[in-house]
């Protein structure tokens, strides 16, 4: 239980740093330094049992015996972890309410202490014997305090007791006697309502299948290991020790190598002959096998999936402990023997176990309140607190009484019929300071029970130590799959035993559905799985909806935001210290929006507004205000008109705010903001602004206007702040504006929805004559250095704080209709595909949707970039080309150094203005003709930037995806976002990109059939990749089918939000079909179904459909494919100006990847769909036409498949962008928080800089600094600063030829990837290709394949079977089989490969190059000839024919050819010796025939003879 902040296990094989190794300095040679208090080592600790009256004990009961000694420990080791550490060891775990005394124990006991541990059943040291003191905080109530403690000290005769502070560290308590071998005695302490309701939480998780598992908290290593951590759930684990820089001469491939290892063929995985290599991606149910690169039918036996008689050479499995032959037959040796089984034999015997397990540690006890709770006045000055009754597993049912001093059973009965009240104590009350012990007393049957549930836990952490020894991606693919294998009989119990939610921050798409060995014919409905539980309906009665109730007042989210923000950052400490406030207060944030909008969205909270309509009406909830992201009128300011201008301006708010958030201390408040799209319906949630709610007077507008028709008011110092913040770091230009910004039109037709109001006359015409008068003494001009809806407010806190900031860059030229100024390039462009011209793209961009259309920062910075290079070009072009050279290098900042005044003239002309293009705006023209004239050049560099977006940026992008010049290739739409937002391309021109994608295969297409005609004479390198259109048209898809779905959800009147299934799985089944079946094909359909499978009427008697009265309330109708896919066109049409050519085209399509779409869409919406195969691209039937509200067997999706819908979050400080799927509780889940603090970044940054110096040791040190600075902040691994850490790590000691180490670090960095953003992710992806690559330069041929499998599979599903990099990861595929001599498994990759539509042509010759080779190994000259030829060909069009690698493959050729010639004539000769032998075995026969003829005529003609003698 040492230092947490930088646990060992995310941060392996440490060199010693200064913020996370120990500190072992003391022991070194030559230095002499003493460790600091905090540091110190204390060693022998015990915790003694609880305090008993004197000679009260039995006998047979030693509390020295029963005592738990501890690890080695740090004194800066929290007392709190040290009680939380109980939580797992037996006799104490259901112990709540208690303190830590300190005690000097008598000499030699820590040796004995725990030797044999008697607390398995009841506990001695709970009874009515146990001393219970009452809390020391209250020792303040008591008169004179002072005197009353010199008075108890005088007659006790010795000093106080030290009692130890649980919100403290133990350093503390080293003046006060601590030392080696000190004990903590357990004090009881009585009960009050919360702290007994805590003890009621506690047992229930106990009884549930937390039963503790361990006896002691001391591993046994004692002094010898100094070094513990403590695991999340409190168990010990080992600190790894420290490692050396790495050695050349290390050479055990387990720990690392310089040398690259020989290929090891063991446990290499075998592929039947008859499986395909190519994975079935709609076979879902097995989605975690294959994304882990397992093969399910190792693990499952399942037949279907791998014919033994169909295995690789015709052979059957190989079994453990015998020897393995390599593909010539030859065996290995005792070199290859199994020392161990096979991870597949291991799970499938110790799973079934663990889930026989997973029943046993649940004890069949019901804790509830009694009907007769709370207890009447007369009983609680009694002393009674409370009331229960407890079901006991042999099925009785006792009443308990809790006071502050415990537990009894009293003589209350609640039987049938009679109800009688008494709460005195039983005959034997078998009274207890914990509850478990007085039912323990009571119940035999709950003493065996409770037993049995110790035994199977402590068997069940056995059991998981010994499988979860690979590290923490492994272990979650345990999780994920247990549900496959045996052992489940209560459903119940599977379902709760499912665990992979509560480990993966990011719910994932697919839930895994347990198998459960039961007989019931209804099972298909899954209702066995939701099970009889009161105390989920107290929990859910008790429900606060994320309010504390017990804490008083409720948390001020924004005051605890500002305070953290205004935390010194002067040194290092205190800078970790803020960052990690502000992580906490943020994440608490984060979660507390996440339950006020389900509660929201249930109706479980009130709005503030109730007289309003529903769209305009806002609610407060735990200090948090939510409010709809729609249009709630017209008399709020703003630009932008309707709904959908309103919800991107919701989000363009969010992301600027989190600019600011990254600026750290700008002088600018922000509040805490989150985005939440749950049901069709964006919430926007921020913490309160201090004095908004208490009226005008609290808090002062010092900048803009929040009223339309109201002249915007200017404030000193806020515009300087916005000038220091948005104008310096953002390039915002500051700008002279109309004080009175909107036009005389919309200002009256602000006046005259006022007017309309019923608000209006509560105003009165003095408050109007007020504003008017106040209008007149202002300025008619004012300069602002932000968006014009920007609101600068001084709260009642006299902080000031920024609002509704949503533009730090100007509207997009490209989307503005040329006659209003715009770019006129959408305009220019012939919108055509193919020859079709599309119906459903609006001729002009007249919708204020595209108001909110802004460029992005990232592209307004390159553009800033490429002007001021090219000024400095021109202005330094008379000086040496050298010194030009060294300024186009330089960046930004440093142009700033020593500029000169027209430098910085220049250097402001850059800003941009941010008000340009907007509608309803007033113009100074006749006002203020210098500020017109500047507006007119504001608008003109707007033009320039955004035609510059359109004919370089977007081109450039295609030719980088036609080159593959990219760094890091974009997987699925997810990838793709980012790929395009760091080029500063927006989503909107994902259109754009698909139709330049489809010119460039139109042009390859025509020079691939000019080439076969022989009209072209050379043929270029590479192609534009299949996949990068299919991608695009996907993710087009799917953002237009989420927009589909939300107006589906939220039309009439949100009905169908209320129970939202049925429509969901319809618009699914249309998303990923080809066509609707017809009436006979359904009818087939259903009556091939199993006979457990439900009928059309079993669906519909799912739900009572026949209410409402055809009133609106009832959901409508599902709608037809053809329904769904025309309004998605419609969408794309508008959002994306795009036609589509591959989605929903007459015939068949092998270019819709309708798996990868449906993932896509189920992670843009948050949908979970259960985990099993799916008819995906066929028919479908999701509509009946009849009436809405039933349940209809959709297909190839039905609404039982419709695990969950979930939230989804943008959080203005989260690490990345984008909407992020999270659970809500007990399995939450939020997305990652970027780190406010610097040095990690810094120490991060220079780790890579010594990486790429090749300065191995101090970078690896670096990197281990820069993952502890990140953990201390997050106090969790699974955050992407850390895994890119670790992955940093790996990288630098697999350069530094450590490869095992290297591949451990990587595994890791999976495991949190994984637990991060789930299993099927972009880096997931790049992180399998690293681990393959780390263990193939080990020599571990078996993970590795497994690690490209995955790869294989997780391409196949984000990206479809053209994704373009496939044939070059079947390659590497085959090239480990070809290296282990398994030349036909490594044949059939290549020829996987070749299969594939290859956009690198040299790819191809090498595929081609390899396949020869093995080939030819195979003795297959003939067919070797035929690749050697491609290659060669390829090689000599694309690199020239006198290229190494085409006079190499010539040679090859010329060889191949002789062997072929040669193995043809033995073919020749051989077929005439054969031709010869079967002639002469013809004449043999004949003879022979002939002879046993002859010999056949003798025996009768001597038969015939001799019956003539007789």
């Amino acid at each position: 239980m040492a230092d947490e902040s930088v646990p060992a296990e995310e941060v392996p094989d440490k060199t010693p740093s200064s913020t996370d190794a120990p500190d072992d300095t003391a022991d070194a040679p030559g230095v002499q330094t003493e460790p600091t208090p905090a540091e110190q080592i204390l060693k022998y600790l015990v915790i003694l049992p609880p305090l008993q009256k004197e000679s009260t004990l039995p006998e047979n009961v030693d509390e020295w015996q029963d005592s738990i000694p501890l690890p080695p420990i740090r004194a800066e080791e929290p007392v709190s972890s040290i009680r939380a550490a109980l939580g797992d060891v037996c006799g104490y775990s259901h112990i709540t309410s208690f303190r830590f005394e300190l005690e000097d124990p008598p000499s030699d006991s820590a040796k004995k202490a725990g030797a044999s541990p008697s607390l398995t059943k009841a506990s001695p040291y709970t009874g009515k014997d146990a001393v219970i003191s009452y809390p020391v905080a209250l020792k303040s109530l008591e008169k004179d305090s002072a005197k009353q403690e010199d008075k108890d000290s005088a007659t006790a005769n010795d000093a106080p007791k030290v009692v130890l502070d649980e919100y403290g560290d133990l350093t503390p308590f080293l003046e006060k006697g601590l030392k080696d071998g000190s004990a903590f005695r357990i004090v009881l302490e009585r009960y009050d309502a919360l702290s007994l309701r805590n003890h009621i939480i506690r047992l229930r998780l106990l009884l549930e299948g937390s039963a503790p598992h361990s006896d002691t908290l001391d591993d046994g290593q004692g002094a010898e290991n100094p070094e513990q951590t403590e695991n999340d759930d409190g168990s010990q684990k080992e600190a790894v020790e420290e490692e050396d820089p790495p050695k050349e001469e290390t050479n055990d491939g387990s720990k690392g190598s310089k040398q690259k290892r020989e290929l090891d063929p063991k446990d290499m995985p075998m592929i039947p002959t008859g499986k395909s290599l190519s994975p079935n991606v709609n076979d879902l149910k097995h989605f975690y096998y294959f994304a882990c690169g397992e093969d399910p039918s190792e693990f499952l036996g399942d037949d279907s999936n791998s014919d033994p008689s169909k295995r690789e050479n015709g052979s059957k499995p190989k079994k453990k402990n015998k020897k393995k032959k390599d593909p010539k037959g030859n065996s290995n040796g005792s070199d290859h023997e199994d020392e161990s089984p096979k991870k597949e034999m291991s799970m499938s015997s110790v799973i079934p176990e663990l889930n026989v397990l997973e029943e046993k540690v649940r004890v069949a006890c019901s804790i509830k309140f009694s009907g007769f709770h709370p207890p009447p006045p007369f009983r609680r000055h009694m002393g009674d607190l409370v009331y229960f009754e407890v079901s006991l597993p042999d099925g009785e049912v006792v009443h308990v009484t809790g006071t502050p001093m415990g537990f009894y059973i009293n003589q209350s009965i609640s039987t049938g019929d009679m109800k009688v009240f008494d709460p005195s104590p039983a005959k034997k009350p078998c009274f207890s300071h914990e509850l478990l012990d007085c039912l323990l007393q009571h119940s035999t049957a709950m003493q065996d029970a409770w037993s049995e549930a110790i035994s199977a836990s402590k068997r069940r952490t056995e059991l998981m130590s010994k499988i979860n020894e690979d590290g923490p991606f492994f272990s979650y693919f345990r999780v994920a799959v247990r549900g496959d294998f045996p052992g489940y009989s209560k459903p119940s119990v599977a379902s709760a035993s499912e665990g992979i939610d509560s480990l993966i921050q990011t719910p994932s798409w697919l839930v895994p559905i347990p198998n459960v060995e039961i007989d019931s014919p209804n099972s298909w409905n899954r209702n066995i799985s939701h099970v009889y539980n009161t105390n989920r309906t107290e929990e859910e009665l008790a429900n606060s909806f994320g309010v504390d109730v017990r804490n008083g007042a409720l948390r001020d989210w924004n005051e605890e935001l500002q305070v953290a923000r205004e935390m010194p950052m002067e040194s290092l400490p205190e800078r970790i210290e803020r960052a990690r406030m502000l992580n906490k207060v943020l994440t608490d944030f984060g979660e507390a929006a996440l339950l006020g909008v389900k509660a929201i969205s249930d109706g479980s909270v009130s709005s503030m507004n109730p007289n309003e309509p529903t769209r305009s009406q806002v609610y407060l909830h735990n200090n948090i205000f939510f409010s709809r992201a729609v249009d709630a009128g017209i008399e709020t300011f703003k630009v932008a008109k309707g709904d959908e201008a309103a919800r991107k301006t919701a989000s363009r708010d969010l992301q600027c705010l989190g600019t600011l958030h990254r600026m750290e201390q700008t002088g600018l408040c922000t509040l805490a903001t989150v985005l939440i799209d749950y049901l069709g319906v964006r919430y926007v949630c921020q913490s309160i602004l201090p004095g908004i709610l208490n009226g005008e007077k609290t808090h002062t507008i010092l900048y803009g206007a929040v009223e339309a028709a109201t002249p915007l008011s200017s404030d000193k110092e806020m515009h300087e702040l916005f000038e220091n913040s948005l104008g310096k770091s953002l390039m915002v230009a500051t700008r002279r504006i109309a004080r009175q910004p909107l036009t005389p039109e919309r200002t009256a037709e602000v006046e005259a929805a006022k007017k309309a109001s019923p608000q209006y006359l509560a105003i009165g015409k003095q408050e109007e004559e007020k504003k008017e008068e106040k209008k007149e003494e202002l300025e008619p001009i004012v300069e602002i250095c932000s968006s014009i809806e920007t609101k600068g407010i001084r709260g009642s806190d006299t902080r000031k704080y920024v609002l509704d900031m949503t533009r730090v860059t100007p509207r997009d030229a490209n989307w503005i209709s040329k006659q209003k100024g715009g770019t006129g390039h959408w305009e220019s462009t012939k919108i055509t595909n193919g020859a079709a011209t599309s119906t459903k793209i609006p001729d002009n961009f007249d919708s204020d949707a595209w108001i909110p259309a802004v460029l992005r920062a990232e592209l307004v910075s390159t553009y800033q970039q490429m002007l001021l290079r090219k000024y400095m070009d021109e202005k330094e072009s008379g000086k040496d080309e050298q010194e030009s050279a060294k300024k186009e290098e330089g960046l930004q900042e440093d142009k700033k150094k020593g500029l000169t005044d027209e430098d910085l003239e220049y250097l402001q002309s850059l800003r941009c203005n941010v008000n340009v293009f907007l509608p309803d705006i007033q113009t100074l023209e006749g006002v203020d003709d210098e500020a017109y004239r500047q507006s007119k050049n504001d608008e003109k560099m707007v033009r320039d930037m955004s035609s510059y977006l359109w004919e370089k940026i977007i081109p450039a992008v295609t030719t980088e995806i036609r080159e593959a010049t990219l760094h890091s290739v974009p997987h699925d739409g997810r990838s793709l976002t980012e790929y395009i937002h760091q080029r500063g391309i927006n989503c909107r021109y994902l259109g754009r990109l698909a139709m330049l994608a489809k010119v460039e295969e139109d042009k390859d297409r025509q020079k691939s059939l000019e080439y076969k005609k022989g009209q072209a004479s050379s043929l270029v390198r590479r192609a534009m990749p299949l996949f990068w259109l299919e991608l695009l048209e996907t993710e087009i898809v799917a953002r237009a089918a989420k927009h589909v779905l939300d107006h589906y959800m939220s039309s009439g009147g949100a009905a169908v939000a209320g129970m939202p299934s049925q429509t969901v799985a319809s618009f699914l089944s249309a998303l990923v079909s080809e066509g609707e079946e017809t009436a006979a094909q359904t009818e087939t359909r259903m009556n091939k179904r199993g006979p457990s499978e439900p009928d059309e009427d079993d669906y519909i008697a799912l739900s009572f459909y026949e209410s409402g009265g055809h009133g609106d309330a009832v959901p409508a109708s599902t709608r037809s494919r053809y329904e769904v896919w025309n309004d998605i066109e419609e969408e794309i049409g508008k959002r994306f100006r795009y036609h589509l050519v591959l989605y929903n085209r007459p015939g068949k399509s092998d270019r819709a990847n309708y798996v990868s779409l449906l993932r896509r869409v189920c992670q843009r919406t948050g949908i979970r769909l259960a985990a099993k195969s799916y008819d995906i691209g066929g028919k479908c039937f999701c509509s009946d036409g009849g009436p809405g509200g039933k349940i209809i067997p959709s297909y190839p999706i039905t609404s039982l498949d419709v695990v969950d819908i979930v939230p989804l979050m943008k959080h203005a400080a989260a690490h990345g962008e984008g909407f992020t799927p999270c659970g809500v509780a007990p399995a939450g889940g939020l997305p990652p928080l970027h780190i406010s603090l610097p040095d990690a970044r810094t120490t991060l940054e220079a780790a890579h800089l010594h990486h790429n110096q090749k300065n191995f040791s101090r970078a690896l040190e670096l990197a281990q600094e820069a993952a502890g600075l990140y953990q201390r902040v997050t106090e969790t691994a699974a955050h992407p600063g850390v895994v890119r850490c670790i992955d940093l790590m790996g990288s630098i000691l697999y350069e530094a030829g450590e490869s095992g180490l290297a591949a451990a670090n990587a595994t890791r960095a999976l495991g949190y990837q994984v637990q991060v953003s789930g299993f099927d992710s972009s880096d997931a992806i790049n992180l399998h290709l690293v681990i393959f690559q780390f263990y193939l330069a080990m020599g571990d041929a078996g993970r590795a394949v497994k690690h490209i499998r995955a790869v294989i599979y997780l391409m196949h599903l984000m990206g479809g079977r053209n994704h373009f990099e496939l044939p070059n990861v079947y390659h590497k595929a085959g090239t480990v089989y070809h290296g282990v001599r398994n030349y036909q498994t490594a044949l059939r990759f290549y020829q996987e490969a070749m299969s594939r539509v290859m956009s690198d042509r040299l790819l191809e010759g090498m595929i081609s190059k390899s396949s020869s080779v093995v080939l030819a190994s195979l003795g297959d000259f003939k067919g070797a000839v035929e690749s050697e030829k491609r290659a060669y060909e390829l090689f000599g069009i694309l690199l020239g024919e006198n290229h190494a690698l085409a006079k190499n493959s010539e040679d090859a050729l010329k060889r191949f050819l002789a062997a072929a010639a040669h193995q043809g004539k033995g073919y020749v000769d051989q077929a005439k010796l054969q031709q010869q032998e079967e002639a002469a075995l013809a004449i043999a026969n004949e003879i022979e025939a002939e002879e046993a003829a002859e010999e056949e005529r003798r025996k009768k003609k001597n038969q015939k003879k001799k019956k003539g003698k007789k």
